[in-house]
């Protein structure tokens, strides 16, 4: 199909609203109170998608960096790229609700705004149009036609997307990152008070505020590696990344606020910065975000049982951090450099950024999982309490992995000076045994 212009998008749903047509009524709520409203039965030919539909939003945001797309423009490009995105969201359910509209119909209207924006329906409006390809039969959008232009009372009509979308009363599930990135348009495009947003949609009193610091932690997170506003970077298969960032923000807030109970003297203008930034790249590397969410011994453990709690293990894990992994990522250099090394290698700026990502990977996973594993092992020893003789035997078992003939073990001075250190510790352990014998 070609995309009709505006003009011509509102002249048609005039049209229809004037001619009487109606398939029903149906109850909404919208500027303020509850009113009825006919449904019409529309042309899809008079539709176009809503760009910031909540299935699509962080799609559409990355498609939308990789391309300059200006924000005003909708054209035929970007009107099959929305439907291609709102098929690809959910093929299986796409396609059993692709056999349902084939037998049964479109059950429950849409809404749309008087210049043909699918305020709500827009998989369904896809599904029919995909339908119509198929079956050749002509197919219609039923829906509510609101009073108004969509740019033309945009906040309005967005509260009302809002209520469908994520409010108490919707019914589908939307992605994890959605209500991040739709309570900062509500807040930073719209102007829409924080407070209100929580009513729009259905979080709990105060809890927009929250969200909207983690988006702001995530944008600073793509910025950090170097793909700002690729939000599809922040996607994962099982959703890992989003409970990596909720549990950063939730360490940086008790750190700031002074409910961290950190035992030592921290800088608190450098060590939670030093702090965010490691945390970014273990969140980069993935490695460590399982069922069992490892990586929260780096700060988010309670009270000593992390890595920032203590202050020689902090120390440590940092400044061997700095030293392995930061002149890796110096040495990757930029996105833009990386495309530009071999241009026809990717379709697409996150194609690039997700290879990128994962040659970055192969170099910094040794040196990251040694240094977690070495600083958990003394986060242990430094916070279990044990007998005398159970760290005795500990020590004894770690020795007696060590191969006495192995030239690794002569070939770093550090190796011998641990052996002397190991061996003055034991002859004091020994000397307390002796003097207990003379006497």
């Amino acid at each position: 199909m070609m995309v009709l212009s505006t003009d011509v998008r509102r002249d048609k749903l005039s049209d229809i609203k004037a001619s009487g047509e109606s398939q029903g009524k149906q109850k909404l709520y919208y500027m303020g109170e509850t009113q009825s409203f006919d449904v019409y039965r529309i042309d899809l030919n008079y539709l176009i998608y809503n760009r910031h539909n909540g299935r699509i939003e962080a799609e559409m945001l990355t498609w939308e960096q990789e391309n300059a797309a200006p924000v005003g423009t909708y054209d035929d490009e970007l009107h099959e790229k929305i439907g291609t995105f709102l098929w690809e969201s959910n093929k299986g359910r796409n396609k059993t609700t692709l056999a349902d509209l084939s037998s049964k119909g479109q059950q429950k209207p849409g809404i749309v705004s008087l210049d043909g924006v699918i305020i709500d329906g827009n998989r369904r409006a896809m599904l029919l149009r995909k339908l119509e390809g198929e079956s050749k039969s002509k197919q219609y959008f039923d829906a509510i036609i609101l009073p108004h232009a969509y740019a033309d009372n945009q906040a309005e009509i967005v509260r009302l997307e809002t209520q469908y979308q994520l409010g108490e009363d919707a019914k589908v599930e939307y992605g994890p990152l959605q209500k991040y990135l739709h309570a900062r348009r509500l807040h930073d495009d719209l102007n829409i008070s924080a407070e209100e947003i929580d009513t729009l949609m259905g979080e709990p009193r105060g809890n927009t505020n929250k969200l909207l610091k983690i988006m702001q932690l995530m944008d600073d997170y793509l910025e950090h590696i170097g793909c700002p506003k690729l939000y599809l970077m922040l996607k994962d298969s099982d959703g890992t990344k989003e409970g990596m960032f909720v549990d950063l923000y939730a360490d940086l807030k008790r750190i700031e606020e002074g409910r961290a109970k950190i035992p030592w003297a921290f800088d608190p203008e450098i060590d939670p910065l030093q702090l965010r930034l490691i945390q970014f790249d273990y969140i980069r590397l993935g490695d460590f975000a399982d069922a069992k969410k490892v990586y929260r011994e780096i700060s988010h453990q309670g009270k000593d049982r992390n890595f920032f709690a203590n202050k020689d293990i902090w120390e440590q894990f940092r400044d061997s951090h700095t030293a392995e992994v930061d002149p890796i990522t110096m040495e990757m250099g930029t996105l833009e450099a990386y495309i530009a090394a071999d241009p026809d290698a990717f379709a697409t700026k996150v194609d690039a950024a997700r290879a990128r990502d994962k040659s970055w990977s192969a170099k910094v996973s040794g040196p990251m999982k040694r240094n977690f594993g070495q600083s958990s092992y003394k986060l242990g020893l430094a916070t279990e309490v044990l007998k005398p003789g159970e760290y005795l035997k500990r020590a004894k078992d770690q020795l007696d992995k060590i191969d006495l003939d192995s030239d690794a073990l002569l070939s770093s001075p550090e190796n011998e000076a641990l052996a002397v250190e190991i061996g003055r510790i034991a002859y004091n352990i020994k000397k307390r045994f002796d003097r207990r014998a003379s006497k």
